[in-house]
């Protein structure tokens, strides 16, 4: 206990490495480095440091196979009551009812709801990985909804080739395609979080 005891008053001693007007109240979960208590509420626990070092990018494999599972997410559902509504229906044009649709509006508001939390889809969140801003900072709804996946979307709806030149960017040093690029986004791993088996399966 005396140990225990020492070890406390060494750190309310120090000052915070980022407040040196401030006593410290902990030190940083990664490097140790003392920091104060508006520090470690802000920051989750981390010194100014760890918290803007850059994370590791995402493997092109976690990402491939995220987007494989957002698509099948998007689209399964719709095709799935589309299928139904044939059985049911068959005599109608049940695949093009306004009704097929409804999952995948559902799907989205989800999507959106996961991005909005945490930078990650469904599909990213299983592989461990999430989208951040070019510096690291958490990227907001609206830059990975409209620069990283409405736009890129229309452009390939005027020009077929966008795809296939925005999935070869990735071959790079920064693992970011072309939307990436666009948003001012990367792809990162996702910190502090137990990997799934489906990152463990793909990442190894």
């Amino acid at each position: 206990m005396s140990d225990f005891r020492e070890a406390l008053e060494s750190i309310s001693k120090s000052p915070c490495s980022k407040h040196p007007g401030f006593s410290a109240a902990l030190a940083c979960i990664r490097c140790g480095t003392f920091i104060c208590a508006f520090c470690a509420s802000s920051s989750g626990g981390l010194c100014f440091r760890c918290l803007h070092a850059a994370p590791e990018l995402a493997t092109r494999r976690a990402r491939l196979a995220a987007s494989l599972v957002d698509g099948v997410a998007l689209l399964l559902p719709s095709l799935l009551l589309g299928v139904l509504r044939c059985l049911a229906l068959p005599d109608e044009a049940a695949m093009t009812a306004p009704a097929v649709y409804v999952p995948a509006l559902l799907v989205l508001l989800v999507q959106a709801s996961l991005i909005r939390g945490a930078g990650a889809s469904l599909g990213k969140r299983l592989l461990g990985i999430r989208v951040v801003r070019r510096d690291g900072r958490p990227a907001e709804v609206w830059r990975i909804a409209l620069l990283r996946n409405a736009l890129p979307i229309a452009l390939c709806g005027y020009c077929g080739w966008f795809s296939l030149v925005d999935a070869l960017f990735i071959v790079g040093e920064d693992r970011r395609c072309l939307h990436d690029w666009l948003a001012g986004t990367r792809v990162v791993k996702a910190p502090r979080s137990p990997r799934s088996f489906a990152a463990r399966l793909v990442t190894g």
